[in-house]
């Protein structure tokens, strides 16, 4: 168990260089309890995983121009550009790059992160501007030829701010009946069998109405609206990725790329054009 100082003093930073593995064995460790806050940023390529890894920190990890996935026991959460991911102290997890991204991640001093008011299980945010400069200020190259009252002030403010970003769910449940988890694997392949329950059921060795009962009492979702974030979630990938509402309709398994722009709509408050713009 981490112990902690009423008053952390300051950040520590670790040298990083683009494409280098996140060090998580160094960062995730609790460390000298005066360092309330520790920094990571660099360039990671697609196709890169971090873990499973297990850290007493906390984290707060962040990507831009690019897609996280996040695996933590049976769920999945996607983190789109612009997005990061809360992990509570101790949450073994595994992170996996959709595509070349920029990463910047938090380590939480366990005690700072309860102060803070984070939520108890992961959860998917929203970056801002501030967290983001934050971050980049505190990365190395520019972050060393800070004087440590003004690097302890940032670290003070990073906190401050991550207790008001705006949180999203993107959290794509898993289920431990193997008729469930064999539907939601095949799906993730070919989502664009999605739009038929029955001969879904009948791949995975089940009838419609049983697989339909298995998934609220294994998610807590009812197959609808399992397969209705799914489909956000990777029509989210699919934009970043350069695909256009017509190429994502036919993937998902909308009957029209108005379907697609309306569904989109429904849950983002925007279409799919301006989700691109402003990134």
């Amino acid at each position: 168990m981490c112990e902690n100082d009423s008053m952390p003093d300051h950040v520590d930073l670790t040298p990083v260089s683009s494409n280098s593995p996140v060090p998580t064995e160094t960062l995730g460790a609790c460390g000298d309890p005066r360092q309330p806050l520790m920094t990571w940023a660099g360039h990671l390529d697609g196709g890169m995983s971090i873990g499973p890894v297990k850290v007493p920190r906390a984290q707060l990890a962040f990507c831009f121009d690019g897609m996280m996935r996040v695996e933590i026991g049976d769920d999945r959460w996607f983190i789109p550009d612009r997005h990061g991911i809360w992990i509570p102290p101790g949450e073994t997890h595994l992170v996996a790059m959709g595509s070349p991204v920029e990463v910047q991640i938090f380590y939480i001093h366990p005690r700072q992160a309860a102060r803070a008011g984070m939520p108890a299980r992961p959860t998917v945010v929203r970056a801002t501007p501030l967290t983001r400069g934050i971050a980049r200020r505190l990365a190395p190259g520019s972050g060393d030829a800070l004087p440590p009252a003004e690097r302890r002030r940032l670290a003070w403010v990073a906190l401050d701010e991550m207790a008001r970003l705006d949180r999203s769910d993107l959290r794509l449940p898993g289920a431990r009946d193997r008729r469930v988890a064999a539907a939601m694997a095949h799906l993730l392949s070919q989502p664009r069998d999605a739009r038929n329950l029955a001969r879904l059921a009948e791949r995975v060795g089940t009838s419609e109405r049983t697989l339909s009962r298995l998934f609220p009492a294994g998610t807590g979702l009812s197959w609808r609206e399992w397969r209705d974030r799914m489909r956000f979630v990777l029509a989210l990938e699919g934009l970043q990725d350069g695909l256009n509402s017509t190429a994502l309709a036919t993937r998902l398994g909308y009957s029209s790329p108005s379907a697609f722009v309306a569904a989109f709509r429904r849950r983002a408050g925007m279409p799919p054009s301006e989700w691109r713009r402003q990134g």
